[in-house]
């Protein structure tokens, strides 16, 4: 009787020592996570920090305690029934596995948190905002799953056959969304690898070019000149032939052809041309505006101009002015551009 006494003392110890030390390490969390001074603690164990905290990590120690305590009464007490020792202990171990179940999805959901607002940091915060809610679920639904399984084998139950079936109807399901996931696949793999980034101006294979206005989970959203918008799949995009205009700078090239007639002085004609394209506002001087002599056609010599244009987006306008320019000054200095023609022979034998 004297021993159980004893044993009574120590179990109501051990079990006060843990909920008081329970409680002061809830005690320390609050003020660690309220106070400004320690929000200057990297985001890695602050997120720990209040995770702990958010999610009562602490309790462990009393269900600890408890757990302890059910497997010495058996000793102390064996008149208790053995079943009811057993199921307690059982919600106990439950219990602990859901705490730190929910404490694990809470830090993974924090540190992928942590590392899309680093990626989103060159104004892409559309990007990552699309792929954010699929990593935070998978990521949930992945923790959930391994915790129910763990109780369930705890249990004793025979989880091999519900492992099958998942397997089965996982498969079945990516059977049924193959298109869904490969576009989300593709969407990642632009995420990352980056081939072009919002606002950044590209010319498909097709010959369209527009802006990148949105990077989707399924699609991309593009802007062309005529105001009208392309939604590609992701899967798509990947496949084709693209050009990025501007990366990796905005700086851009455009080329101009224009015919003269033969007898020119070509030396002339792009010496005229040249001074056009320094005069224009949007040319960068350095490089310096370049002209050639490209070929001998069946009704002109073709002669080339190219120039850098500083913003991508002033390309085509630049353009444009560019070739009007230069047919004004080649009026001014009678430089003549010939239309196609052909000479026709006529053998009257």
């Amino acid at each position: 009787m004297i021993e159980q006494y004893h044993k009574l003392i120590i179990w109501v110890v051990v079990l006060s020592g843990s909920v008081l030390v329970s409680f002061l390490l809830s005690l320390i969390l609050g003020l660690i996570t309220r106070k400004r001074k320690f929000k200057k603690l990297p985001q890695g164990p602050t997120l720990l920090l209040e995770e702990s905290k958010k999610n009562s990590i602490n309790t462990i120690l009393i269900i600890l305690a408890l757990f302890w305590i059910l497997s010495d009464v058996v000793f102390v007490f064996p008149n208790i029934h053995q079943n009811t020792i057993i199921i307690l202990k059982k919600i106990l171990v439950i219990y602990a596995i859901i705490i730190i179940a929910k404490f694990s999805a809470g830090v993974i959901l924090g540190f992928f948190k942590i590392t899309f607002d680093k990626l989103s940091q060159d104004d892409e915060v559309t990007t990552f905002e699309a792929f954010y809610p699929l990593f935070r679920n998978i990521a949930k639904t992945v923790v959930y799953i391994i915790a129910g399984i763990t109780i369930l084998s705890y249990l004793g139950i025979n989880i091999s056959a519900l492992i099958v079936s998942l397997g089965v109807a996982g498969a079945a399901l990516a059977l049924a969304v193959k298109d869904t996931i490969e576009n989300a696949i593709s969407g990642i793999i632009i995420m990352f690898d980056k081939p072009f980034r919002i606002g950044d101006r590209i010319k498909l294979s097709t010959g369209e070019v527009g802006d990148i206005m949105e990077i989707g989970l399924r699609s991309c959203k593009i802007l062309t000149f005529d105001n009208t918008l392309i939604i590609l799949p992701n899967n798509m995009l990947l496949q084709q032939r693209l050009i990025n205009l501007s990366y990796p700078n905005n700086i851009l090239r455009v080329r101009i052809m224009v015919g003269v007639a033969y007898g020119t002085n070509t030396r002339h004609a792009r010496s005229v041309m040249e001074q056009v394209a320094t005069k224009h506002p949007n040319i960068m001087k350095d490089p310096a505006p370049y002209t050639f002599v490209d070929s001998l056609d069946d009704s002109a010599i073709t002669l080339g101009l190219f120039v850098r244009v500083g913003d991508y987006t002033k390309a085509w306008g630049t353009e444009k002015e560019l070739i009007e320019q230069i047919y004004e000054a080649f009026k001014e200095n009678d430089i003549e551009i010939p239309f196609p023609q052909m000479d026709v022979h006529i053998n009257n034998k």
